[in-house]
C-alpha cells in the first residue's frame, strides 16, 4: 500500500466513488481497513498518550461490508487494535469509508465534517478532539 504522502496526493479532490475504486485496487475493504489500523498502531506515539486510558470505537460504513467496527484501545501509554465494537468506548467516531481514508491522510477537515454530519461523534468530544495528537505527524 502506498505511503500517506503519496495517498494524500493521489486522493486530494477525488469523489467518494473514485476513493472507493482506489481502495478496491489496493486489496479491498477488509485489507484496506486492517492495513489502516495497523498503520495507526505504528504511528502511535506512546509519550503523547502517557497516563491516558481510553477506548475509541470507529464505525466505518462500507459499500460492501456494512458497518465495520474497530476499537483503538489506549492504556497507560500503550495501544492495541481490536476488531469489533465495545461497550467501554469513551467515544465512537462514525463515517463513510471514503471519509475514513480522508481523515487518515489529513485531507478531511474534521471540524467541518462534524458540523455537516459526515463525521459523527458520540461520547467524549474533548477526547475526540485530542486523538490526533497521539500520532506521528505524517505531513
Amino acid at each position: 500500500m502506498p505511503d500517506v504522502v503519496e495517498t494524500r496526493a493521489a486522493l486530494r479532490g477525488r469523489s467518494d466513488d473514485e476513493i472507493l475504486a482506489w481502495i478496491a485496487s489496493v486489496g479491498g475493504t477488509r485489507a484496506f481497513i486492517a492495513e489502516a489500523f495497523g498503520g495507526m498502531r505504528e504511528a502511535f506515539l506512546a509519550d503523547r498518550a502517557a497516563g491516558q486510558s481510553a477506548v475509541i470505537e470507529w464505525d466505518i460504513r462500507t459499500p460492501d461490508q456494512g458497518v465495520v467496527r474497530y476499537c483503538f484501545v489506549v492504556e497507560d501509554g500503550a495501544c492495541r487494535v481490536e476488531e469489533g465494537g465495545s461497550d467501554a468506548s469513551a467515544v465512537t467516531l462514525g463515517m463513510s469509508m471514503a471519509n475514513f481514508l480522508r481523515l487518515l491522510v489529513g485531507i478531511l477537515d474534521t471540524r467541518q465534517a462534524v458540523e455537516v454530519g459526515t463525521l459523527e461523534v458520540d461520547g467524549d468530544r474533548v477526547l475526540a478532539g485530542t486523538i490526533r495528537e497521539w500520532f506521528r505527524d505524517s505531513n
